[in-house]
């Protein structure tokens, strides 16, 4: 079983997004979904010395949205969005078939119109190493806190999850590490219909 660990730091970054194929998409999001969504190709470390297996954040899980309690689901009834825009990894080699990736994941908030006075934010995001394609190897959840300065209406944070990747073998390159929002299947399907898909 592969060992996840994570830190914090408030900062910002420029997006990607990564397609998953097949059914590990409801085993990634662990909220009964099942489909996948189109996105840019993952990267991977660039260090030759020390390969990395491929990092991405899904597609479909890379916005989550928030409405005011009891309104409808227009732009003006948005309390906040969060999106992950970005995932990085660096890897060492940490024992005789084992490597140590580092991951960092830019989030980006905005406040929305009925967001008010919000000044801080709780989002739920996951990260997942898996065998590409065929198998999750090992899954976490977490939850970070995004802060918003009184005279803005946006915040961002990088987290940085250590995941140890037991490779059994085979080379680096045959797992994935891949971010994403935690959302239910309601918060998939309203931001599908907010993106039109």
């Amino acid at each position: 079983m592969a060992d996840l660990a994570r830190s914090a730091k408030t900062h910002g970054s420029a997006a990607r997004a990564r397609r998953l194929a097949g059914g590990l998409f409801g085993l990634l999001l662990a909220a009964g979904l099942s489909a996948c969504g189109g996105g840019e190709a993952p990267t991977a470390a660039a260090d030759p010395a020390n390969p990395c297996p491929t990092v991405s954040v899904l597609s479909d899980a890379t916005t989550l949205t928030r409405f005011a309690e009891g309104a409808g689901r227009t732009p003006d009834d948005v309390t906040f969005e969060v999106e992950m825009i970005d995932a990085k990894g660096v890897c060492e080699a940490t024992g005789p078939d084992q490597v140590t990736a580092t991951v960092a994941m830019s989030l980006f908030l905005r406040r929305g119109p009925a967001g008010g006075e919000l000044r801080s934010v709780d989002v739920p995001f996951f990260v997942a190493l898996t065998e590409t394609n065929t198998r999750v190897v090992s899954r976490a959840s977490y939850v970070t806190s995004i802060p918003i300065a009184s005279n803005r209406i946006t915040g961002g944070v990088v987290e940085h999850v250590t995941i140890t990747v037991p490779l059994q073998g085979k080379s680096p390159f045959a797992y994935e590490i891949i971010g994403g929002m935690q959302l239910t299947a309601a918060e998939l399907a309203e931001e599908r219909r907010r993106r039109g898909r």
